[in-house]
């Protein structure tokens, strides 16, 4: 028993002095320097020569895209130049083709009814602008519009209209949009378009004619009814006035076609 508890007792001792002393050897012997691989260098390198070579091209590209711009811009300034030289032009060719013709046709009684009736066809189809006496028609939606039908319509613009036609007017327009036979007067999304131009209220319709008797025949027509009771039961807005000299420019080019022609005989 005196040797077994000896055991006991010294038999972890001897294993930690062991263990400690092996440790104690360790520590003593000199550790070798720790330095950088060969590869850490090879990355760096790599690394370092990837920045320069993408700093370099970036300048590259920078300058290119400048020179790019300035060249794109240098043509389309040309190019608007040749535009507006080759608009000129036509303009000009234009004015000359008008005094050849006015010349031509002046010069015989047949020339000269024919000029005439070129110039009602050129008001009628809005070819040309046109300056006279007429009356003034503002209309807007009704005051603190909440529903649809208290707002002004396509319809309700395309009423009035026609009753300014049918009332004696010779050329309308609405907002500075004029109108012919070709025209639409209709509903693009939020807005009424004429001649492919969104128009807001208030609508402001001129038409020229006799502003002495207009309204009158106004009134009297059907679609002219038609407003009246828009006025009454939607409370929507119409206020026209007698005016002295009004202008209403030409149609836009895009909107005049030749639909077609016919060959007066030599007599």
């Amino acid at each position: 028993m005196p040797l077994l508890d000896y055991v006991t007792a010294h038999s972890l001792d001897e294993d930690y002095a062991h263990v400690a002393a092996r440790d104690a050897h360790d520590d003593e012997e000199p550790k070798p320097a720790v330095r950088p691989g060969l590869a850490a260098l090879v990355i760096m390198g790599l690394f370092g020569l990837l920045v320069a070579t993408a700093a370099v091209q970036t300048a590259r590209n920078a300058d290119e895209d400048s020179s790019s711009r300035e060249s794109i811009i240098t043509q389309i300034d040309a190019r608007r130049a040749q535009v507006n030289a080759r608009r000129n032009r036509v303009a000009s060719l234009r004015a000359e083709v008008i005094a050849l013709q006015t010349d031509f046709l002046d010069a015989t009684a047949q020339g000269r009814a024919l000029t005439s009736r070129l110039d009602r066809l050129e008001v009628i189809t809005g070819a040309t602008p046109v300056t006279g006496r007429g009356v003034k028609v503002v209309v807007d939606d009704a005051p603190d519009a909440v529903e649809d039908r208290q707002r002004v319509l396509d319809e309700d613009l395309q009423k009035l209209v026609n009753a300014l036609w049918v009332s004696g007017a010779e050329a309308i327009s609405i907002n500075g949009q004029r109108l012919n036979n070709l025209n639409a007067i209709r509903t693009a999304g939020d807005a009424i378009t004429v001649n492919l131009v969104s128009l807001s209220p208030p609508y402001r319709v001129l038409a020229v004619g006799d502003p002495d008797t207009m309204p009158a025949r106004f009134v009297e027509t059907k679609h002219g009814q038609d407003w009246l009771d828009l006025q009454s039961f939607w409370g929507l807005r119409l206020d026209m006035t007698s005016e002295r000299s009004m202008r209403l420019p030409a149609t836009p080019d895009r909107r005049l076609t030749l639909r077609h022609a016919t060959l007066m005989e030599t007599p």
